[in-house]
C-alpha cells in the first residue's frame, strides 16, 4: 500500500515494503549476475576434463624423460626406442585435442578473467610440453647413433646424464609449480634454468678443448655432432620448463614475466 507524507505530498512506502522491495531488487541482481547452475556444472566439469587431459600430458613428458636418459645408458635397446615412439604419438595426440578443448571452452563459456587465465596457460603450457617431447625425441635419434666405448666420450656421458637430471627436475617442479599453484616452486624452477645452461657450455667448449686439430674417424665425427645437439636439445628443455614456470606465474599473479629480465637475477638471489 502507498502512503502519501502530509506534509510534503509525496508517496511513499511503508518501511516493510520498503525492505521487502530492497531484498527483491538485490536477488533480481544476484540472478542477472549468476550463471545458471547448469552451466556452471558444465563448465566446471569441461575445465575439470582438460586439467585431467593436462596432467595426462605432463606424466607422459615426464615418463619421455625418464625413459631417454635410460637410452643414454643401453643406446641400443630397442625396446626402449619403440615405447618412446608409441609416447611420442600420445603426445601429439593430446597436444590438438588440449588446444581444442581451449578454444570451445573460450566460445562456450566465456570464462571469467580468473578461469580465462587458466585456460591460456593451459594453451600455452601444452605448446611447451609438447616441444619438449619433439626434443626428447631428437635426442633418441642421437643416441642411437653414438658409441660411448671410443676413448675420450666417456666422460660426456656423466655430463649429458648430469643434464637429464637437472631438466627433469626443472620439468617436475615447473608442473607443480601449475598443480599447486605455487609461485614460489615456479621462481625456483626459473632459477635453475642457468645450471643446465653452464652444463652445454662446459660440454661445446671441452669438445672443441679434447679434440682440436686432431684426425678423426667417423665414428668419433658423429659422436661429436650428437653431443653437441643433445646437450642443445637439453639446455631447450630447461627453456621449456622456464616457460611453464612463467606461465604458472601468469595463473597465480597475473603477470607476464616472460620479457622480464630482472626475474632471473631476483630468482638466482632467492635461491
Amino acid at each position: 500500500m502507498t502512503l502519501k507524507d502530509r506534509r510534503t505530498g509525496n508517496r511513499y512506502l511503508p518501511s516493510e515494503n520498503r525492505a521487502s522491495k530492497k531484498i527483491t531488487n538485490e536477488m533480481n541482481t544476484n540472478n542477472e549476475n549468476k550463471e545458471p547452475s547448469s552451466a556452471v556444472g558444465i563448465k566446471d566439469k569441461y575445465l575439470n576434463q582438460l586439467e585431467s587431459d593436462f596432467q595426462l600430458l605432463s606424466e607422459i613428458v615426464l615418463t619421455q624423460i625418464k625413459l631417454a636418459s635410460e637410452l643414454l645408458h643401453d643406446n641400443h635397446n630397442e625396446e626402449l626406442v619403440a615405447q618412446l615412439k608409441r609416447n611420442e604419438k600420445i603426445i601429439n595426440s593430446l597436444d590438438i585435442t588440449i588446444k581444442e578443448k581451449v578454444i570451445n571452452a573460450i566460445m562456450l563459456f566465456t570464462p571469467r578473467a580468473s578461469d580465462l587465465r587458466r585456460l591460456m596457460a593451459y594453451h600455452d603450457m601444452t605448446i611447451s610440453m609438447e616441444r619438449v617431447g619433439d626434443l626428447i625425441e631428437n635426442i633418441s635419434l642421437s643416441l642411437k647413433e653414438m658409441d660411448f666405448s671410443i676413448e675420450g666420450f666417456d666422460k660426456y656421458k656423466k655430463w649429458v646424464d648430469k643434464m637429464f637430471v637437472h631438466t627433469d627436475k626443472m620439468l617436475k617442479n615447473a608442473v607443480f609449480a601449475f598443480t599447486g599453484v605455487n609461485n614460489e616452486m615456479a621462481y625456483y624452477t626459473i632459477s635453475m634454468d642457468d645450471k643446465v645452461d653452464k652444463l652445454e657450455q662446459k660440454i661445446d667448449r671441452k669438445l672443441a678443448e679434447d679434440f682440436n686439430n686432431q684426425a678423426q674417424n667417423t665414428q668419433s665425427l658423429v659422436n661429436m655432432m650428437n653431443l653437441n645437439s643433445m646437450s642443445y636439445y637439453l639446455e631447450r628443455i630447461g627453456d621449456k620448463a622456464v616457460d611453464i614456470a612463467e606461465s604458472a606465474v601468469y595463473l597465480i599473479e597475473g603477470k607476464d614475466i616472460r620479457h622480464d629480465k630482472n626475474v632471473k637475477k631476483v630468482s638466482s638471489e632467492k635461491k
